[in-house]
């Protein structure tokens, strides 16, 4: 399964005021990525920002050079580029992806990752992604 990520900075108004975010396909959170365990997730992160990017896979099991965190584990995506991650599914559950750049989480760069069992029946599900969000610089 392929999913393309374009990262752009926005405009929200959550409380009356106008403010920075940065949206994930347009949206905070970012869209719900779904996969099947024992697939490869495919996943192109487009940072259409004028400054460098992350995305980190919380709780998943992979390749080290694929976690997404910046300057350890992987290089950041750089401003006006592409960055393609590739690996194994070996787990199923409901997970969470996020940035580990400049507090980019905190202004809305994360979202769902949900990994369903192979040859399991699918019930109708939910999910809930609970966030806070202040007006405030996040590095104030």
């Amino acid at each position: 399964m392929r999913y393309d990520l374009f990262i752009t900075d926005t405009i929200v108004n959550y409380t009356g005021k106008d403010v920075e975010g940065i949206a994930i396909n347009g949206t905070i959170p970012g869209p719900e990525l779904h996969f099947t365990e024992g697939d490869t997730a495919v996943i192109y992160v487009h940072n259409k920002m004028h400054h460098e990017t992350s995305v980190h896979w919380h709780g998943l099991l992979l390749p080290n050079e694929q976690d997404g965190v910046p300057y350890l584990t992987t290089a950041p995506i750089k401003a006006m580029s592409t960055h393609v991650f590739t690996f194994p599914l070996i787990q199923s559950g409901t997970y969470w992806y996020h940035s580990h750049t400049m507090l980019q989480e905190q202004v809305g760069m994360y979202g769902a990752f949900i990994i369903h069992k192979r040859d399991v029946p699918q019930a109708p599900e939910y999910t809930v992604l609970i966030s806070d969000w202040t007006d405030q610089d996040p590095t104030i």
